[in-house]
């Protein structure tokens, strides 16, 4: 018996020798002793230090609300920090303060809650940032939204996706995604609001509608320059500041530059050379009356209908 657990344990000794060298080998593989990146090469930071995130452009504000999950997935990431976190079935509410960014991903729903009583609820992928009204700031900057409800009080303003404002004291508001480059803004309560969008402000009564254009350039409003002139067109009118001559031709508003200058007009903001012309035209049905026609010659009427006249 003794030769057998010799004999056993001889034959034991090269497969355990074999394991262990296996596992040293592998462990020598692995961080920290050396990087298995082989190829390509670590990239070098071409920045450093690199600069803040986004989050330094918020940061925290006096004002606080609470946010709930009220469906499955919902980040929050509080004023100040750089990563966010899920909020689970068993922590489903967080008080934040202005700054804080939330995150609802397809199928998810998340509410804020104002002490105001107002209240945004985001479906499906949202992106939103609490504001702080002490600092001149909206409520809710909405950056990016697929489907949102807002229920707003007295004074409230909420930055749309692409830069729109809407002000409004009353609510529900529906604003959704209707297509990649098209946002739907719905006045679904009993009130009027507004939405300002570049150089123009749209009173959406209730039940009315406004699809707003999502431009690389931005819907931000445009602030009016003091001092500028307004110059009426059909159906539309010219902001100019400086030097320019406005002149009406059909269905719209000719300027020339002279010097110095600055126009803007349907959702557009020109600076031309000196001695440039624009032309700013309406669509034909809400343009200028076109000139009636001459009245025709009675003999040249007649002969034209007489029945033995010859089609040319």
């Amino acid at each position: 018996m003794g030769r057998g657990v010799l004999t056993t344990t001889g034959r034991a000794l090269p497969a355990l020798a074999l394991a262990l060298l296996a596992a040293g080998c592998a462990g020598r593989s692995r961080w920290p002793d050396f990087s298995t990146q082989q190829y390509p090469r670590p990239m070098r930071n071409a920045v450093s230090p690199l600069p803040p995130g986004a989050e330094v452009n918020h940061p925290p504000g006096p004002e606080e609300v609470v946010i709930g999950r009220l469906a499955d997935p919902v980040q929050l990431q509080p004023a100040g920090e750089s990563a966010a976190f899920p909020l689970r079935f068993f922590d489903k509410r967080r008080r934040a303060n202005a700054g804080a960014w939330v995150y609802s991903a397809a199928g998810g729903r998340a509410e804020i809650l104002w002490p105001s009583g107002t209240t945004v609820v985001l479906f499906d992928h949202c992106t939103a940032i609490v504001g702080s009204p002490s600092r001149g700031e909206p409520e809710l900057y909405l950056l990016d939204v697929q489907r949102a409800l807002l229920n707003l009080t007295e004074g409230d303003q909420v930055e749309l996706t692409g830069g729109a404002r809407l002000a409004a004291d009353s609510g529900p508001w529906l604003v959704e995604r209707r297509l990649f480059d098209i946002l739907r803004v719905k006045n679904q309560s009993k009130e009027t609001g507004e939405v300002s969008y570049r150089d123009e402000v749209f009173q959406l009564l209730p039940g009315e509608t406004v699809d707003l254009p999502l431009l690389s350039a931005g819907g931000r409003p445009i602030p009016e320059r003091p001092g500028a002139d307004h110059v009426p067109g059909p159906g539309f009118e010219v902001e100019v500041y400086g030097d320019v001559d406005s002149t009406l031709v059909e269905n719209g508003v000719r300027l020339e530059v002279g010097g110095e200058h600055e126009i803007s007009a349907l959702g557009v903001r020109l600076h031309l050379q000196e001695g440039e012309r624009a032309t700013f035209s309406g669509l034909g049905a809400g343009g200028a009356p076109l000139p009636e026609p001459r009245p025709t010659d009675p003999a040249a009427s007649d002969t034209d209908t007489a029945p033995d006249a010859q089609p040319r």
